[in-house]
């Protein structure tokens, strides 16, 4: 009798010195951590002051690469005294493009795919500001911020791009676009709005337009768009409106192009185009989208009855670069040569989607992903430190590690040294391989917490509003 007594009594001292070990080592890893964190605040003064000032326009793939490499190489070289390099972003994290599909299809939440770009100070000695940038005086070698303007010896455009929308007739006021964290919270949103009008309408052809999706774009984002749509639709949303199981759902993905992906190998967009017309989703190449409105999208081969349209046709650089009197592709991207600086302004580097960059081994454009802007940023980083010590650098040369592309519930498509395969495989080697990328264990757990949950529980299919919508008047409904 005493020793059941005894029980709860010891389970409080066992609950007890396990919390006192948790503590004691937390304690441990924050005191390791202040030591590791040897960053220091950006100073107006220490900048104009540096013998050399880098100054890294945007804090994504590309310009984080860059000011990482650069702080590696110069703190090697013994240079990290003599050089301040600053990043200024209008935003203070890092988002992680491709895992945007799965905050998309209801898998994980959009915080899993942000990265704080302070957490990469820790033990470093770049700067960060956090400011929007208004204008680039090139003659004159400054940046101007809102928080004032910044004078560079160096600098390394890595903005990024925006979504090109052409001027067609409705197509900006239909069109949707995918480029953020938000967009992909929305998607979701129209999906359901669309499989609820759906579910309310009595009319058989209204019905279809509804449940017609047309993406306007055969490239990386179209495909992958595409595939989401039906995934998040067959897996996760119409298993909550069992009533529309037979509903004629219709996905149809409209490129301008011979063939899907073009930039990729041949073998790899016809992998694709099997995958996506197994799984039922129509493709049209060669065809181009002429306009949109609220219950039609028209192409050259025709009218699509259909209610929501998502734009995915090609990118542009943004405003600031275009702004910029150098020369310049046709999409707007800046023209670079082989050591990824612009001519006229040698002490300028581009990098990532601004830059339009040319492949010796192809002769065509480097692609617009993460996985070459990183190569870049690198690039610029090793080249900048070099010329700093007086070494020579040679050209850029771009190696692709292959291209993945998610297509829906345990399928995808891999290039891989040569090699093309679809089906779990790719699937899982994406999965694994963008898992690995993220730079930061907080991310990777929250995101394979995020998967695995959604596994076992279903996917989520309630919908979020980031923006408050605005409830029409009784005489306006």
């Amino acid at each position: 009798m005493s020793q059941v007594k005894s029980l709860p009594a010891r389970a409080v001292r066992n609950v007890a010195v396990a919390a006192g070990v948790i503590h004691v080592v937390r304690r441990i890893a924050q005191s390791a951590r202040a030591q590791r964190d040897g960053h220091i605040s950006h100073s107006e003064a220490a900048y104009a002051a540096a013998e050399t000032r880098v100054l890294i326009m945007g804090g994504g793939f590309g310009g984080l690469e860059t000011a990482l490499t650069l702080d590696k190489e110069l703190h090697q070289a013994g240079q990290a005294g003599k050089v301040s390099v600053l990043v200024v972003d209008r935003n203070n994290d890092l988002l992680f493009t491709p895992l945007l599909w799965t905050v998309a299809d209801g898998r994980a939440g959009p915080n899993g795919v942000v990265v704080p770009l302070r957490s990469f100070q820790r033990g470093r000695r770049f700067h960060i500001l956090h400011a929007e940038v208004t204008g680039i005086d090139l003659g004159q070698r400054i940046v101007s911020t809102s928080f004032g303007d910044q004078p560079y010896d160096y600098l390394v455009l890595a903005v990024g791009s925006v979504t090109s929308v052409p001027d067609l007739p409705g197509l900006r006021t239909y069109g949707r676009r995918f480029h953020s964290p938000a967009d992909a919270v929305d998607l979701r949103n129209t999906i359901i709005d669309a499989v609820e009008a759906a579910h309310q309408t009595t009319d058989p052809e209204e019905r279809r337009a509804w449940l017609t999706f047309v993406v306007g774009g055969g490239g990386d984002t179209g495909i992958e768009l595409a595939a989401t749509i039906h995934d998040y639709l067959s897996v996760g949303l119409l298993a909550r409106y069992p009533w529309l199981a037979v509903a004629p759902v219709r996905i149809v993905v409209v490129g301008r192009a011979d063939r899907l992906i073009p930039m990729s190998d041949p073998r790899t967009s016809d992998a694709v185009r099997r995958v996506l017309q197994r799984e039922g989703i129509e493709i049209l190449t060669g065809v181009a989208i002429r306009g949109a409105s609220a219950k039609v999208v028209q192409t050259t081969a025709g009218d699509i009855p259909a209610r929501t349209l998502f734009w995915a046709a090609g990118i542009t650089a943004p405003p600031l670069v275009q702004a910029l009197s150098v020369e310049k592709a046709r999409n707007g991207a800046v023209l670079v040569n082989d050591h990824l600086r612009i001519d006229t302004h040698p002490e300028v580097f581009v990098v990532g989607d601004a830059a339009w960059a040319i492949d010796p081994e192809t002769g065509s454009g480097v692609p617009p992903t993460a996985q070459a802007a990183q190569h870049e940023g690198r690039y610029v980083g090793k080249t900048i430190a070099a010329e700093l010590r007086g070494a020579p650098v040679r050209p850029f040369r771009f190696a692709t590690r292959g291209h993945l592309a998610l297509l829906g519930n345990r399928t995808g498509v891999a290039e891989v040294k040569g090699f093309t395969f679809t089906g779990f495989p790719a699937w899982l080697l994406w999965h694994l391989y963008y898992l690995y990328a993220i730079p930061s264990w907080r991310n990777r757990l929250q995101l394979g917490s995020d998967w695995l949950l959604s596994w076992l529980t279903g996917r989520e299919t309630g919908q979020l509003r980031l923006v408050e919508r605005t409830t029409p008047a009784d005489g306006d409904r």
